[in-house]
């Protein structure tokens, strides 16, 4: 409670004795309650009048008569018609406001308050409801995997590289079909090595890799055939560019306008390439532009054991000018092409040992996917898993409606935040992992929520808590107060962002009665008014020098007076 202190003045054998009755004015609020129709934006509208500012359309919780919040429609329907429920945070049924279809939104969001048991102490939530997009462009995926013998095991020191694949593919699979986007992904394979190691033939007319055409990753029988072609043991060199110009003709072949994408998957450096007859060097680097029928096959290393000049005038020393001239071309043909190196090292050559040093060989396979920030490492097995679960997650998130979603949501002028904390929990019926939960911070008077990726039956809710600044000047009791600015969803980069309701509270005035008590000396006589001062203390215990009351105490009106203030301080 906010304390009372009064200066009475005194003279001579007079002293006064004020007696403070304080007693709680509590007032009913009736909220907006006409049902109008939804603008397209489905946008919150707020009513400013003597009784401060409100949402138009309101809903209040059940025996709260101090906050007021925005009620909940879409753009069919208008706003909803319920005006009161009990403001619990697990219901997540109630005052969402609907973008898109009505019937399958694409997202949905709801901001209320709700007034804990210390008075002017709010919690306040906020919900997002994500969604999968509807007509969404289906994705068509060619896994490139290098088959050679390096990949297992026995050959590499211990570390099952193969396997790590086979697993990690496998997943990939299962991970898709369960996002329920198993008809919206088309995955294909190609698996290479060298020739006469893989797809038939001899070491001289072998193809050097094998194919599992494009289709439904959620077809069972797509995914046996690509886990059946991983399954046989790893054998043979590192012919990269095949593997490349298979998957882009694989990706190419369809022209359907389905986004393309390509995600190779080796351990070293290529050891069997094209010839390359002619040649174009971009930023400092060599690209193969056109190869013969015949192949450089140094077998254990990119270097050549006879380089040679190209048509182009250019020097050949090594694999990399083909198969980086092979990757050019799967980009320029508009495929998207990630890149993992998995246990990189670095190259001794043919002639002499140290080649290429292991951050050569690093930066070569960076020159690989579409940009420097698509290719990855992996120092291990598991990194290799975790790498194509981390893939798969990416091509199921865009699909989501949520996409890298932001709130900003700053405080109102009248509250203050509890403290700068602000939790956010999956409250949805798919959970979202605590590792894929959105950021939130509170600084410099704003929340801001980074990060948020939601699709179908994934829902978020932020919670924090603010308290309504009663000792500030000018502070009305009984009149409502915004307790926040303009907060706002953006779904996505180059979305327009949408308007969270904005809730509104107030505190309760309270009546101080103020009665003088004299206490009369004989031969003393009494004035006809007192002027009286009355200040109120903080809550450190000083006199608030921004608010005083001042009284005038008549001896006709039995030395009693009143005046209203809030019924608590800034800590309830």
């Amino acid at each position: 409670m906010t304390k009372m202190t009064a200066k009475v003045a005194r003279t001579g054998h007079l002293f006064a004795v004020l007696l403070i009755l304080m007693s709680m004015l509590t007032g009913l609020v009736t909220s907006g309650s006409s049902v109008v129709t939804a603008a397209a934006n489905i946008r919150p509208t707020y009513q400013t009048d003597a009784n401060g500012t409100y949402p138009t359309n309101s809903w209040q919780v059940t025996g709260q008569q101090n906050v007021i919040n925005q009620r909940g429609g879409d753009q069919v329907s208008g706003w909803d018609n319920n005006t009161i429920w009990n403001g619990d945070a697990t219901d997540t049924t109630n005052s969402y406001l609907k973008f898109g279809d009505p019937n399958n939104p694409d997202y949905q969001i709801r901001k209320y308050a709700k007034e804990t048991n210390t008075p002017g102490l709010y919690d306040v939530y906020l919900n997002v409801k994500g969604n999968t997009q509807q007509n969404v462009k289906p994705v068509d995926i060619v896994l490139v995997v290098d088959m050679s013998g390096s990949m297992e095991s026995k050959n590499n020191g211990g570390t099952d590289r193969a396997g790590a694949v086979r697993t990690g593919v496998k997943n990939f699979l299962t991970s898709i079909q369960n996002a329920g986007l198993g008809d919206y992904v088309n995955v294909g394979l190609i698996g290479f090595s060298s020739p006469g190691y893989i797809g038939g033939g001899n070491k001289t007319t072998g193809p050097g890799y094998i194919r599992v055409g494009l289709g439904k990753a959620g077809n069972t029988s797509q995914q046996q055939a690509i886990n059946s072609a991983l399954s046989p043991t790893f054998n043979g060199g590192t012919y990269t560019q095949i593997g490349l110009r298979q998957g882009s003709a694989m990706l190419n072949a369809d022209t359907s306008g389905n986004k393309k994408m390509m995600i190779l998957l080796t351990d070293g450096v290529p050891t069997f390439s094209d010839k390359v007859k002619n040649s174009v060097v971009e930023n400092g680097t060599l690209y193969g532009t056109n190869f013969g029928t015949t192949r450089d096959e140094p077998g254990y290393t990119a270097e050549l054991k006879n380089p040679y000049i190209d048509s182009s005038g250019d020097y050949i020393y090594d694999t990399w000018p083909a198969t980086l001239g092979e990757a050019k071309k799967a980009k320029d043909s508009g495929n998207v092409v990630h890149a993992l190196g998995i246990q990189l090292a670095g190259d001794d050559g043919y002639w002499s040992e140290g080649y290429m040093s292991d951050e050569d060989v690093r930066q070569n396979m960076e020159l690989i996917p579409t940009s420097p920030d698509l290719y990855g490492d992996a120092d291990s097995a598991d990194a290799v898993e975790a790498y194509l679960n981390n893939q798969a997650k990416d091509i199921v998130k865009n699909f989501n409606t949520i996409i890298d979603g932001t709130i900003t949501d700053p405080i109102g002028t009248q509250f203050q935040y509890a403290n700068n904390q602000a939790t956010v929990t999956s409250v949805g019926k798919q959970t979202v992992p605590a590792s894929e939960l959105p950021s939130a911070t509170i600084q410099d008077g704003q929340l801001t929520v980074n990060h948020m990726n939601l699709g179908q039956d994934q829902e978020v809710q932020i919670h924090y808590q603010v308290r309504i600044k009663t000792e500030d000047a000018g502070f009305k009791p009984d009149f409502w107060y915004q307790m926040n600015g303009e907060t706002l969803l953006t779904p996505k980069a180059g979305a327009a962002a949408v308007d969270f309701g904005i809730p509104s509270g107030r505190a309760p005035a309270t009546t101080v009665y103020v009665q003088k008590q004299w206490r009369q000396l004989s031969n003393q006589s009494l004035p006809d008014t007192l002027n009286v001062t009355v200040q109120r203390k903080v809550a450190d215990g000083s006199l608030d020098p921004n608010w005083q009351q001042t009284l005038v105490l008549k001896k006709a009106d039995n030395w009693k007076a009143s005046f209203t203030a809030p019924a608590y301080n800034n800590q309830g």
